[in-house]
């Protein structure tokens, strides 16, 4: 009961973050806000399947979803920090 929870949290914690991220990208326009969106909310979608893999569906290994997802959040990420920084 405790992990579901916690993983739980973690997608709501990415979502939110994303969600505030976003928010702030529309008011101040500056393109580094919009990778970090983007970002936390891959890792959000990476929480969800970790969530699937470890707590709902035990017969299927999703590990390579799992890691698949958050090297596209990290590179996504790696790009706004290298072209967008300016």
């Amino acid at each position: 009961m405790i992990p579901q929870l916690i993983y739980i949290l973690c997608i709501l914690t990415c979502f939110g973050c994303a969600f505030l991220l976003m928010r702030a990208f529309r008011r101040n326009k500056a393109r580094l806000l919009f990778w970090s969106a983007l970002h936390f909310l891959i890792l959000g979608f990476a929480n969800i399947v970790l969530f699937l893999d470890m707590a709902v569906i035990r017969e299927v290994e999703l590990l390579p979803l799992r890691t698949g997802l958050t090297l596209v959040a990290v590179l996504v990420l790696l790009y706004g920090l290298i072209f967008e920084a300016s």
